[in-house]
């Protein structure tokens, strides 16, 4: 399954934050998008951020993550956990730096397969960020790893993990939510941009709610695609327009059963 990751900086406004005015607050998030594997473990051992007047290996902040291992899959449909939340000197940052540890892995029809980092492990994930924190603002930083890309597996029936992170900012993106009806149809929900950038996220399947966090302003398709043996076919509604900093609500999309209906 193809499926984009992102790394999104979320602006928000002033909150509780014992930020000072030369302060900006940063929590940094991780999310996931479908996976064709019933785990997907990560070992996240550090993260860091770099600013933009540094030069290679020195002034990064540290932000305190909790390091432990978690596990992408249990982080879809708008779900993320929090790795970090810390103030530091307000001003411009260039990357994100995320140090990954050695107890990868994944799960795959019951069997436990551990996964290598080939490279990134000794200095860290560099990943764009272009970020200007203000002062007295806080920010929610969204890494959302793409699970199904970032598993190579290799000729040995061994699997290596090189991480596929797309980076984007709340300030400059927005977010799709909405409802399937039925819930129970194991469905996926695409967005899909006009350059065929793609987007997806699990429908919950005792609400049918979902949410697409993280998405670059465009106007999309959104594709609801059950699974094969649930006896309803694809939905889609068109011109579904995403405005930065802001929530699209699509409302509920009703599924036609396959007899009833055609796949859009």
């Amino acid at each position: 399954m193809a499926i984009a990751l992102m790394v999104g900086v979320a602006a928000c406004n002033n909150d509780s934050n014992n930020s000072t005015p030369g302060e900006a607050t940063v929590k940094v998030h991780m999310t996931d998008a479908p996976a064709d594997f019933s785990e997907v473990n990560v070992d996240v051992q550090a993260i860091t951020l770099m600013p933009a007047d540094s030069t290679e290996g020195t002034s990064e902040i540290d932000l305190g993550a909790h390091a432990g291992v978690y596990n992408l899959l249990e982080l879809t449909n708008g779900l993320d956990t929090l790795l970090a939340n810390k103030n530091i000197p307000a001003g411009k940052y260039s990357q994100i730096r995320v140090k990954l540890g050695t107890d990868n892995s994944l799960v795959m029809n019951g069997n436990t397969y551990s996964m290598k980092v080939p490279s990134g492990s000794s200095s860290g994930l560099k990943l764009q960020l272009n970020a200007d924190f203000v002062g007295g603002v806080t920010y929610d930083i969204l890494m959302d790893f793409d699970a199904a890309r970032s598993i190579v597996a290799l000729g040995n029936g061994g699997f290596n993990l090189k991480p596929v992170i797309r980076v984007s900012t709340e300030a400059t993106s927005g977010s799709i939510k909405g409802m399937v009806n039925p819930a129970n149809t194991e469905g996926v929900v695409y967005a899909i941009s006009p350059s065929m950038d793609t987007l997806s996220t699990y429908v919950d399947t005792v609400s049918g709610s979902f949410m697409l966090r993280g998405v670059p302003a465009d106007v999309y398709t959104v594709e609801v695609d059950p699974a094969t043996d649930s006896g309803f076919s694809k939905q889609s509604v068109d011109n579904v327009k995403v405005v930065e900093g802001t929530q699209t609500d699509v409302g509920t999309i009703d599924l036609t059963t396959q007899s009833s209906g055609t796949a859009q």
